[in-house]
């Protein structure tokens, strides 16, 4: 074999074998080339030589999908800002994140339920194309989000940390070429209960955050962040750990677990003060609504007497007096439960 042709074969295979090369296709290919009888063949040389053109290609087709998803997000967003100016930049940002979720929701679960490999017995694989391609438009969405976030300075440093180790995971899987069966686990379960947590918002900007409807957003966000989050997603790590996995991506899942264990932490501490406000609030009116309807039986709307009480009519300034009294109780009541 002429010189020229051991030099490229030889680096093709340590180039793929150092994983830094975003790609199952090109491992394929080394595997046809490695499977040849005589290597030495001009016919193991040809392979070789479009090998290297193959890796050269896909690499440059990942990062124009990266870019292109990044700029299609950005783009995206500046245009409902200019078909909708009267809202807020985060009402815009948000319906963004809405959109980001369902589409990169129903990638990933195509990777882990039809497509496959399954993340509970085949984890820490090469990536697949699809799943290549689900966490590249991640990962472009990901940057937009973060940069928007730290523009604006709206979240938290729990929220920014979380953003950061979400596109170090991304990062990662998307230039070592693996991690990507657990990588669209953890983003499909992740992404699903972000559709809820946006329509929270939506409906408290709305100002609709005491209805029916955002009761029912908000047991729905709790139950389903509790299932996949903790449930679900405990059972994964535990598979996770219980296969040859490597500690990289075993570090990564505890990092991401221990996220959502925080995220969990907070939404119950909302639960139990939201709900306990409106126990007090229930108690409180249940407790004195009798004596309110009493005083209010001598108000109308304009402070005049109405109603005749048991020791005789009452003035207006009397009226006004009882008034002032029971609108000072309950805006005392009111601030003790905030």
């Amino acid at each position: 074999m002429p010189q020229d042709n051991y030099d490229t074969d030889h680096s093709v295979t340590a180039l793929l074998e150092s994983d830094q090369v975003p790609t199952t296709v090109a491992n394929e290919k080394l595997a046809t080339h490695a499977n040849l009888d005589n290597l030495n063949s001009p016919e193991g040389g040809r392979v070789g030589t479009s090998c290297v053109r193959m890796v050269e290609e896909h690499v440059q087709g990942s990062y124009l999908t990266l870019w292109t998803s990044f700029f299609s997000w950005v783009t995206l967003y500046f245009t409902l800002c200019l078909l909708n100016p009267k809202r807020n930049y985060e009402w815009h940002c948000r319906l963004v994140t809405t959109l980001h979720a369902i589409v990169i929701t129903s990638l990933a679960a195509w990777c882990a339920f039809v497509e496959g490999p399954w993340p509970f017995t085949d984890a820490g694989g090469p990536n697949t194309p699809t799943q290549l391609f689900t966490v590249t438009v991640c990962f472009g969405y990901f940057l937009f989000d973060f940069l928007w976030c730290l523009y604006f300075q709206t979240e938290d440093t729990v929220m920014l940390v979380h953003h950061s180790l979400s596109l170090v995971g991304l990062g990662l899987t998307f230039l070592m070429g693996k991690y990507g069966t657990e990588m669209v686990a953890t983003i499909c379960g992740a992404e699903l209960t972000n559709p809820l947590l946006q329509l929270r918002w939506f409906l408290r900007e709305m100002g609709r955050a005491d209805s029916v409807l955002a009761e029912i957003v908000d047991h729905a966000f709790m139950i389903s962040f509790g299932l996949l989050r903790i449930g679900v997603g405990s059972a994964l790590l535990y598979c996770y750990f219980q296969q040859p996995t490597d500690l990289l991506g075993r570090f990564g899942g505890v990092v991401i677990y221990t996220i959502g264990w925080i995220f969990w932490i907070s939404i119950v501490q909302y639960a139990i003060k939201k709900y306990k406000k409106k126990f007090k609030a229930w108690k409180f009116s249940k407790n004195n609504g009798t004596d309110l309807q009493k005083n209010n039986t001598f108000l109308n709307t304009d402070g005049k007497n109405t109603t005749t009480s048991r020791n005789g009519c009452r003035s207006s300034k009397d009226n006004e007096t009882i008034r002032n009294s029971v609108n000072g109780y309950i805006r005392g009541v009111d601030q003790k439960l905030n």
